[in-house]
C-alpha cells in the first residue's frame, strides 16, 4: 500500500516544511481522547506533532525525520515527500484494517499550533 500525499499546514511543528510538507518519517493519526468517538475533522489530532520553539525541540524530533535520498530527490525534482501514514481513527471511511489510511491525500491543519490537540485530519470524513 502506498503512502498517501500528506499536505501539512501545521506551520509549528519540527516536521513541518515550506510547501506545506511534511518531513516526519511516520505520522499517526487519533481520536481526540476527550472528544470521545470522533464525529467530525476537529475530533481527529496528529501524534506525530512536535512543537519547534528551540534548536533542542528539533533535535528532539530527529528520531521521527525523514532523512535521506527519498528527502534529497524530493527537494531536487520538486515532487512531494510522502511520510508513512497510519490511523487509528476506524469511523473514518479512509481507515482500513491494520490502521492504514487508504486516501490518496490528507491534509493536516492546525495553524499556530501549541500541542498536539491543536492538530487535526482535515481530510477526515465519517463512514455512513
Amino acid at each position: 500500500m502506498s503512502n498517501p500525499m500528506v499536505k501539512c499546514s501545521v506551520d509549528q511543528c519540527t516536521h513541518y516544511m515550506p510547501g506545506d510538507q511534511c518531513m516526519a518519517a511516520k505520522i499517526s493519526v487519533y481520536n481526540d481522547e476527550a472528544q470521545g468517538t470522533s464525529a467530525k475533522p476537529q475530533d481527529t489530532l496528529c501524534k506525530a506533532f512536535h512543537h519547534r520553539k528551540t534548536v533542542g525541540d528539533m533535535i528532539g524530533a530527529f528520531h521521527n525525520a525523514n532523512i535521506g535520498g527519498s528527502v534529497t530527490a524530493a527537494f531536487m525534482e520538486g515532487t512531494q515527500i510522502t511520510p508513512a501514514v497510519e490511523c487509528f481513527v476506524n469511523n473514518c471511511k479512509f481507515w482500513d484494517n491494520g490502521n492504514y489510511c487508504n486516501a490518496e491525500h490528507i491534509h493536516v491543519a492546525g495553524p499556530n499550533a501549541a500541542k498536539t490537540s491543536d492538530t487535526d485530519c482535515e481530510t477526515f470524513q465519517s463512514q455512513k
